[in-house]
């Protein structure tokens, strides 16, 4: 067993603490809450900017899914923001994970929070909420998962793992607890890990594909310039970066990005500079969240004078921190947007028409990032040939991925227009959608919009694959955790065609990385006509298992019309009655 020091809680900032105007309850709207200025408790809402608002007003609320946490410690349940109205059937479960510590934590608390807080007032009738009190999935079940085997005396949220008490507790989560999955697992912590070789990192990848409706989402890290930390190397997870700025759409200075390497385990070389890890971005910074005080956990190892005096035991229950930024925070608003997306997929409502393919990671991870909005200086690489042909071999920004998220976006890919060609090699397709697929090397599936663009549209699309990693557990030893194996990489390009007559005549855009299992196009089709996307499967990068002849994928696409100068206007408009229409709950 190995032992990985100085690993981190992506936590950025913390001021300690706030009272009295927070304590006040109140019939609002709830809300999950960015503080931009402590001192006048200027509170700005962020489910418009998230596109929440759209789920909770048609009732879903993540009451069909599961979401779960692991990183250092556990999620301490008893805070108020985690209060449930008595309509709600959702579950608390604290996993007792034999190779770790199992100590409550500040950190994981307000992750949690995050993720499935609901801010109910206690015996409120009919039911009020707490106005700070509302995280992503407000009635999803929650389990929380720790590997910390030490926490730092002298650095607030750094810790010790072995592999034993991180692969434990994937292991348990991804592959279930007395017969139930949850739906997305959660992790805010990270290490070194540049090319996604460590034990922990493929173990958890290998899961991830044994296991493709539990969606991975992880933090990229809060390390600025410098690179992706594993587990967000991983590559068959959602590595989210962190946005903020006065439209949360500026990269926060702290997040991490740049472009991670690649190791080909068929000739033992790494290949440096090559991938990008963030997968999109969401808001990281000045939240308020739920405040857990209690002697352990890192806050009570820690010995800071500062640390130590604000340390009580029994933890209040109606605190919170504020001014709290990190990509901590950014993962759990996406892994509760998974919640979401799945909790409308599992719904009557729903279930009949979008499939069990909705659940898989890959679907939901395309239409996440197709449905994903361009942040200030993206830049994914793209350039326009001679050929006038636009081009990249990078595929996603290197800080933003595909953008910042926009659920009202996903949800419009989610279950309108085309959801799930039927077949497997691809069809007619209306304007907005999914597809779930697979093809052979040196195969093409093609997709025709059905109907001509009569107007130039703005196109976003995402394909999705998983790197062929499994995991499996060799020993009948009990204590023995399991590894995860690397069998195959597929390198499958995207393209972007323009139709004449039914058939194929000029490629528009291209998508063509080699290293990243994600390609990524965004662009406006200026010319009015028949249009259509190809993903071709190019080659394999490695292969190690000569059994394996397809590759399994998904592609999301959306398109919006590019407005004129006078149409722009009326745009804002109605959208300003659509904001005072809004339902409260």
């Amino acid at each position: 067993m190995s032992l990985l020091n100085h690993f981190r809680q992506w936590c950025a900032t913390l001021a300690i603490l706030t009272t009295g105007a927070l304590t006040v309850h109140a019939q609002w709207e709830g809300k999950l809450i960015i503080d931009y200025d402590t001192q006048t408790r200027d509170f700005t809402d962020l489910s418009f900017l998230l596109g929440t608002d759209i789920f909770y007003s048609a009732g879903f609320l993540g009451g069909n899914t599961i979401v779960a946490n692991i990183e250092s410690g556990h999620i301490w349940f008893g805070h108020e923001a985690f209060l449930r109205p008595p309509d709600a059937t959702s579950e608390f479960v604290q996993f007792n994970n034999p190779n770790a510590l199992n100590e409550l934590d500040y950190h994981a608390t307000m992750v949690g929070h995050v993720l499935a807080g609901s801010g109910y007032v206690a015996g409120s009738d009919p039911p009020e909420f707490f106005f700070v009190g509302l995280g992503m999935a407000p009635y999803a079940s929650v389990w929380s998962g720790s590997i910390a085997t030490e926490f730092s005396t002298d650095s607030l949220g750094s810790f010790q793992i072995s592999t034993a008490s991180t692969i434990t507790a994937y292991k348990a989560f991804f592959e279930g607890i007395a017969g139930e999955q949850p739906d997305v697992i959660n992790s805010s912590w990270g290490g070194s890990d540049p090319n996604a070789s460590t034990a922990e990192t493929l173990a958890i990848d290998g899961l991830a594909r044994n296991n493709p409706n539990v969606a991975f989402v992880v933090s990229a890290g809060n390390s600025g310039a410098a690179t992706v930390s594993g587990p967000g190397t991983s590559f068959n997870g959602i590595t989210v970066g962190s946005v903020g700025g006065t439209n949360l759409r500026d990269i926060s200075d702290f997040s991490s990005r740049g472009a991670a390497d690649f190791f080909n385990p068929a000739t033992g070389t790494t290949t440096t500079g090559v991938r990008a890890a963030v997968d999109i971005v969401a808001p990281g910074e000045n939240l308020v969240l739920a405040a857990y005080l209690g002697d352990s956990g890192s806050l009570g190892a820690s010995t800071d004078p500062a640390i130590v005096a604000i340390v009580s035991d029994p933890s209040p229950a109606d605190l919170y921190f504020t001014s709290v930024s990190g990509t901590s925070f950014s993962a759990p608003i996406v892994a509760g947007g998974v919640a979401l997306l799945k909790d409308v997929a599992k719904s009557p409502a729903y279930s009949g028409t979008l499939g069990t393919e909705a659940l898989d990671t890959r679907v939901i991870k395309s239409v996440l990032m197709a449905g994903a909005e361009a942040t200030v200086g993206w830049n994914n690489g793209q350039t326009v040939d001679g050929m006038g042909v636009t081009k990249t071999t990078q595929a996603l920004d290197f800080a933003a991925g595909a953008g910042a998220i926009d659920l009202t976006n996903a949800a419009s890919i989610y279950v309108s227009g085309t959801t799930n060609v039927t077949g497997s090699s691809g069809g007619n397709i209306a304007a907005t959608g999914w597809d779930f697929a697979a093809l052979g090397a040196g195969a093409t599936n093609n997709y025709l919009f059905s109907n001509p663009f009569d107007q130039p549209v703005e196109l976003t699309v995402s394909l999705n694959w998983f790197a062929g990693r499994t995991f499996t557990v060799d020993s009948t030893d009990a204590t023995d955790p399991g590894e995860g194996t690397d069998l195959w990489f597929a390198d499958l390009n995207l393209q972007v065609w323009r139709y004449v007559d039914g058939a194929k005549e000029d490629l528009v855009a291209e998508s063509a990385t080699i290293y990243n299992n994600s390609e990524f196009l965004r662009l406006t089709l200026a010319d009015p006509g028949q249009y259509g996307l190809s993903i071709f499967f190019n080659e394999w990068v490695y292969n190690l298992e000569s059994e394996t002849t397809s590759e399994t994928y998904s592609v999301a696409w959306r398109t919006e019309a590019v407005p004129e100068p006078s149409s722009a206007t009326l745009l804002v408009f109605g959208i300003s009655l659509l904001i005072r229409r809004r339902r409260r709950r």
